[in-house]
């Protein structure tokens, strides 16, 4: 305690010094805090747009043999997937249900095949929220039945504009062909690049050319109360409703929403399958969807990391220079101290106290300021691009920062300024009483 309490006196008798070294370490704790905490809210609101974009965090699709014997995708009343739902409720804020195809979207002489969900646009109003309208209205979706919300990227293909109407090509559960009218009521900007692309129309109109009943569906999907458990979650399921005799895949395969229009779940391979009573699902949730998407995202911690520790760095190279010339002007303070008794641990553990405090103070500063900065800039609107709309929150940008994160950027900089002051600490403490008594520093 009596180390403690001089390293404090040091450090406050030389405010200017003491003011240059703090402010070097705030500003490297202000930059990674905040970039720390920028990554974090990215991440955040994509996960969400993504899932009110799919409907949920855990996505359930069944198959089944139908008459013909043919695999079609279909969920049937079960006891199984009932009792789980029971089960889990209170682990289940909302679920959604969709039925999806992969049609041919024809204007005059253009098409292009995208995917297309069915949805109950009245249940899904958190959809209809995220969604980033470029041209039109979402108001006519929830009016006329056959109204489709178009990607950009897929209207620019076709030539369409909103109020138009398009023709829907694609094959109905048991093979054959069938055709529809479909009328354009908005353009919305999709994340194509990170491989969510879908159009969105009428759960019961998309069933009626598929050949469900209007209140059938293709996929349960769930949005659970905490992701932190979405894992644990996915995993009662799968084995919930595994079937006698089945056996669980033991890894998932990687899931993409949809590149250019390609589908959620990818196109099985060509191969002999042995036919099975009932309805086999598959499990999925959304870290599976979002893995590469957070990736991506990620480098630009793994960059504010790098320069974090060439901020460190240059710090603990002033912190080292600072601590010599330190060294050197209380030289004969150390002899005094040391001739009454101090031992050399005590005059170490001064020099090394110093460095702490200063680290702390830094560290204090820097939060104090990121969480100044971070408080305007999110409550700031931004007019930004359309496209960039997915990565905010209502236009402002979110900021997440987790304990993980803080804990170890806290660590890092008090084991930097410790490192840093370590040597002249060190040779601090071996000053002879003697030799430093008759100094003249």
């Amino acid at each position: 305690m009596f180390t403690l309490k001089v390293a404090f006196r040091n450090i406050s008798r030389q405010r200017k010094r003491s003011f240059l070294l703090a402010g070097a370490i705030a500003f490297g704790m202000l930059v990674i805090t905040i970039i720390n905490a920028l990554t974090g809210g990215l991440v955040g609101n994509i996960r969400e747009n993504f899932s009110h974009a799919l409907g949920g965090h855990v996505f359930i699709t069944g198959r089944e043999f139908n008459e013909r014997g043919q695999v079609i995708t279909k969920i049937r009343p079960d006891e199984r997937l009932d009792q789980l739902l029971e089960e889990n409720a209170d682990r289940i804020q909302a679920f959604t249900k969709r039925s999806q195809a992969l049609p041919s979207l024809i204007f005059g002489s253009k098409q292009t095949m995208h995917l297309v969900y069915g949805v109950d646009f009245h249940e899904e109003d958190k959809l209809l929220g995220s969604l980033v309208v470029t041209q039109g209205s979402l108001d006519q979706v929830l009016q006329a039945e056959n109204a489709v919300i178009l990607p950009l990227p897929a209207a620019e293909r076709l030539g369409v504009e909103v109020g138009e109407t398009i023709l829907i090509k694609l094959e109905t559960l048991t093979g054959q062909h069938n055709v529809g009218e479909l009328v354009v009521a908005a353009f919305v900007e999709d994340q194509e690049q990170f491989g969510l692309s879908a159009a969105y129309v009428s759960r019961a109109y998309l069933n009626s050319l598929l050949g469900l009943g209007p209140h059938e569906y293709q996929m349960l999907n769930m949005f659970v109360t905490d992701l932190d458990v979405v894992e644990e979650f996915t995993r009662t399921f799968r084995e919930g409703l595994l079937m006698p005799g089945e056996e669980q895949e033991e890894e998932e395969p990687n899931v993409t929403v949809s590149v250019g229009g390609v589908p959620l779940e990818p196109v099985p391979r060509q191969e002999r399958i042995t036919r099975w009573e009932g309805t086999r699902y598959r499990v999925m949730n959304i870290n599976q969807i979002m893995e590469p998407v957070e990736l991506a995202v990620g480098v630009l911690n793994r960059v504010g990391l790098v320069i974090f520790i060439i901020l460190l760095l240059v710090t603990m190279v002033g912190i080292t220079n600072t601590f010599r010339m330190i060294l050197l002007e209380r030289t004969r303070e150390i002899g005094t101290m040391r001739a009454f008794g101090m031992h050399k641990s005590q005059v170490q553990q001064i020099f090394l106290w110093e460095a702490v405090l200063l680290g702390l103070v830094g560290c204090a500063a820097g939060l104090a300021l990121s969480g100044l900065t971070i408080l305007v800039v999110g409550n700031w609107p931004l007019n930004v691009d359309p496209s960039l709309q997915f990565f905010l929150q209502q236009g402002r940008i979110t900021f997440r920062l987790s304990l993980n994160d803080l804990i170890l950027n806290l660590v890092l900089v008090v084991l930097t300024s410790l490192l840093a002051a370590y040597w002249p600490a060190r040779a601090a403490a071996r000053l002879s009483p003697i030799k430093a008594l008759s100094s003249h520093t």
